[in-house]
């Protein structure tokens, strides 16, 4: 679709430390969903950024959306009439946005709709700020500050994992989380000596089942 590739265009070139969020250069994934009619699916992700932004494209509107994957089927019903209770408050605190549940768990998501016939590259900026905004305000409204530190976290260290994996340096990995990721050089160190002491423990644990075998069949 020609507007996919307007996005991804849009989303990928950027520069780290840009003032606005659409000049960061985002990493972009696209996939196809079925349908009638098809449409496209850019998921965008960013160090700096806790969620993946998914951006649905169809022939006349487009919807930016956050899915922080919070379930709330399984809360009991008193916890879920106070968390939507406080979504729907939330619909009236930003112009634009709406929040809303998807899916088999109720996941809450932030979402804004986009009118493919007069959107423009500034427009576009404007709703991806808001989504990111939206987004951090129903994590502060629900309460769960805590359990998006320990996200972000785990994020950072898969990151680190990937890149081990991939060959590169620790030095490498330190630029990336301090320039990409806006990590100081502290945070940044522990978060990379962190997860080589995890890797080093799993290793050191797999060697002793291989070493130990399965034991004797019979007693």
């Amino acid at each position: 679709m020609e507007w996919t590739q307007k996005f991804r265009n849009w989303l990928e070139q950027g520069r780290e430390g840009a003032e606005k969020l659409l000049e960061y250069p985002w990493d972009v994934e696209v996939k196809e969903i079925e349908g009638d009619p098809p449409k496209d699916l850019i998921i965008a992700s960013h160090p700096k950024i806790p969620f993946n932004i998914e951006v649905v494209v169809g022939k006349h509107f487009a919807n930016l959306v956050i899915n922080p994957i919070i379930p709330t089927d399984a809360m009991d019903a008193t916890e879920r009439m106070r968390i939507y209770k406080k979504l729907l408050h939330l619909n009236t605190d930003l112009n634009l946005m709406k929040a809303g549940l998807i899916g088999y768990d109720d996941n809450p998501v932030i979402q804004v709709d986009l009118d493919l016939e007069s959107l423009n590259e500034h427009e576009f900026n404007d709703a991806l700020t808001l989504v990111i905004v939206g987004a951090h305000n129903m994590i502060k409204i629900l309460g769960l500050a805590n359990e998006m530190q320990e996200f972000m976290l785990q994020r950072y260290k898969a990151i680190v994992t990937s890149k081990l994996t991939d060959g590169e340096t620790k030095d490498t990995i330190l630029d990336f989380l301090m320039n990409r990721g806006g990590l100081d050089r502290d945070s940044a160190q522990k978060i990379v000596d962190l997860t080589m002491e995890e890797i080093a423990q799993n290793v050191e644990e797999q060697d002793k089942k291989d070493v130990s075998g399965p034991g004797p069949m019979y007693g």
